[in-house]
């Protein structure tokens, strides 16, 4: 070992006052350790369960969210129920007033020919037929007409002077 020159050495007071100090410092930075270790796990404790916490929190903030979707999409799905509700409706009231359109058009028809067939019902009275053709030709020969007339260029019209009624 080297020897420590005479100018360095120190007394027994003073090294045993500097062994005393020495070992207070130490003591003292033995503490200190202690306590910034314990401080350092505590915060990294809270850390920890600060970020469980956020953990936790985001956890409830997707369970929120996933419930407003959820939401959302039942009301969208109400939606679309009312909506194809309602277009079926539609669709029952447009077939069913295609169908009274549908019976008036045929009922008009039928109108129109019923009315036709009174007509030509009543018409039918003037008909010749094989029972009624003398009666027919009785009649018509009694009726004459005089078509013997003329029309001058300024349209005056003169009538024959005879007359070939015969009663």
């Amino acid at each position: 070992m080297a020897a420590i020159p005479e100018a360095l050495r120190m007394e027994s007071t003073e090294k045993r006052e500097y062994e005393r100090k020495l070992v207070h410092w130490r003591n003292d930075m033995s503490a200190l350790r202690k306590k910034f270790l314990v401080d350092y796990q505590k915060l990294m404790q809270s850390k920890l369960s600060s970020q469980e916490d956020n953990i936790e929190e985001e956890r409830q903030r997707e369970n929120k969210i996933e419930e407003m979707l959820q939401e959302r999409n039942r009301e969208y799905a109400e939606r679309r129920e009312k909506k194809a509700l309602k277009a079926t409706e539609k669709a029952i009231q447009h077939r069913e007033l295609g169908a009274i359109k549908q019976q008036a058009t045929e009922k008009k028809v039928i109108n129109k020919y019923e009315d036709v067939v009174s007509n030509e019902l009543v018409e039918s009275e003037n008909f010749i037929t094989k029972e009624n053709i003398d009666q027919k030709l009785r009649n018509i020969l009694k009726i004459t007409k005089d078509y013997n007339f003329a029309i001058y260029e300024n349209g005056k019209i003169v009538q024959s002077s005879k007359s070939t009624d015969s009663e």
